[in-house]
């Protein structure tokens, strides 16, 4: 199949069409990457038995809640087996994240700096932790390695998806998702839950890939962020668009980078040349040069802060 070649019947999650064009088939990906003709949205066209759409089960949304969950472990253990992970890297990374953590909670606080905040995909409580500090935080984590670690943390984190939580209507200030709402089944009745249970007033801040940048149309397949847990794909204009529909006003919306290791970039080259990048690894422990940060800002995540609107 050639890119730019017509799928029809399928259902775009953002505005319903039935027409997509294909762009790209990939290893790393559970099935072809489609952008909808109606709209824009790229998209991963699962197989049926494994796209558990919300919208599909919201009668059932306990059981929805499970099965996403474990569809989403399943996505990411498979991203490692496919060693786009390192799991002694990423552990070795810790006081990185919390650098990255410690700055978006302060880049919050200048839209919001009280109140009942909700982190929807908590990981490993960086952010949760850092939080803390500033807002009566929770999480809610689908990963359940990644929950233990929070409770280990003694942080305030459940386990599941948002639709296991049942939270009340209008119940908090602020909710965040930081690299989350490209795992989602379906993005628009995640958000509209969200914009259920947030106070009328209150923020929301994603943060997502950005498929419209230059690094996407350089690299396709190999971009860093085609791996088999992003499902969905985000320009500004089609992140906007959901927003719109689900009773949010866009405050701001930037590019955005963040702070790492030599070792975690060095790691990351790996998708690209895993030989090269072993090479380079070795190099850089003898030259001891591995725990230096690096800041990096590619222009292909974007963080976008909205308002629910009264």
């Amino acid at each position: 199949m050639n890119r730019g070649n017509e799928i029809k019947n399928i259902s775009c999650d953002l505005c319903g069409s039935a027409d997509a064009d294909f762009i790209l088939a990939a290893e790393r990906l559970d099935g072809p990457l489609l952008r909808c003709r109606g709209c824009g949205l790229f998209f991963v066209e699962l197989p049926p038995e494994k796209n558990q759409s919300a919208k599909e089960t919201e009668a059932d949304s306990l059981n929805q809640g499970s099965l996403t969950a474990s569809e989403m472990t399943r996505l990411a253990d498979r991203a490692r087996q496919l060693s786009l992970v390192e799991p002694d890297v990423e552990t070795s990374e810790a006081p990185w994240r919390r650098i990255t953590a410690d700055e978006r909670v302060s880049d919050l606080k200048r839209f919001i700096d009280h109140g009942r905040l909700l982190e929807i995909g908590s990981s490993t409580g960086d952010f949760l932790d850092s939080a803390g500090q500033t807002f009566k935080a929770e999480g809610v984590e689908a990963d359940v390695n990644n929950l233990a670690v929070c409770l280990s943390r003694s942080l305030d984190c459940r386990g599941g998806t948002l639709s296991d939580m049942h939270y009340r209507a209008d119940h908090f200030d602020v909710a965040v998702l930081y690299h989350v709402i490209e795992h989602f089944r379906s993005p628009s009745s995640e958000i509209r839950e969200l914009h259920r249970v947030i106070k009328p007033g209150g923020l929301l801040a994603i943060e997502t890939p950005d498929i419209s940048s230059f690094w996407f149309s350089l690299l396709g397949s190999r971009w860093r962020q085609i791996i088999p847990d992003h499902v969905f794909f985000f320009t500004p204009a089609t992140l906007k668009l959901l927003l719109d529909q689900t009773g949010f006003d866009i405050l701001e919306s930037r590019s955005v980078g963040k702070a790492m290791s030599v070792r975690l970039f060095i790691s990351r080259l790996g998708r690209y040349h895993q030989s090269s990048a072993r090479l380079i690894a070795r190099l850089s422990e003898k030259l001891g040069i591995s725990d230096l940060t690096l800041r990096l800002k590619l222009g292909d995540v974007i963080r976008v802060y909205a308002r629910k609107k009264d």
